[in-house]
């Protein structure tokens, strides 16, 4: 934990992730994929096409990659994190790495069988009080982004271009 912000807000500014991702080289948010494999396993077939969003530096995607998942796209928003896991993984064939904001999708429609966040959304929230009761521009950041999810899943039910 040695990469605490001084402040909560500080999770949604671009520069402290790139500065903790500089020194840091992998943590994970609310568990290593270990604790969810069994849950994954259940639901996502291993011949899907995944996307995570804010991948961060956690080892997830590798994971899912070494348990025989083989179609993983990973983006953050960093270019710092996502060079340095790009490298470290260069030798995984069907992961991707690629710098993109989780707000506006740089994809084709249905381009994914599954979209997986483990955090991100959270990030958005940081400056909230009560997370049951939201402002108004968090609901429509956290809106967009379902939005682009929906878009970018090959079974969604309604996509609305811009």
């Amino acid at each position: 934990m040695d990469h605490l912000p001084s402040s909560n807000l500080r999770y949604k500014d671009q520069d402290y992730w790139d500065e903790r991702y500089r020194h840091e080289e992998t943590f994970e948010w609310f568990g290593a994929f270990s604790c969810f494999e069994h849950l994954l396993k259940e639901e996502i077939r291993s011949d899907e096409t995944i996307l995570i969003l804010g991948c961060g530096n956690s080892s997830m995607s590798y994971d899912m990659f070494m348990s025989g998942y083989r179609s993983i796209t990973n983006i953050d928003f960093s270019a710092i994190c996502i060079e340095k896991m790009a490298s470290k993984y260069a030798s995984c064939p069907g992961m991707e790495w690629k710098v993109m904001d989780a707000k506006t999708l740089e994809f084709e429609n249905e381009s994914f069988d599954v979209v997986l966040e483990k955090g991100t959304l959270d990030a958005m929230m940081v400056d909230e009080t009560d997370p049951w009761n939201v402002s108004q521009e968090t609901k429509e950041i956290i809106d967009q982004i379902l939005k682009e999810c929906e878009c970018v899943l090959s079974n969604h039910f309604d996509c609305h271009e811009a």
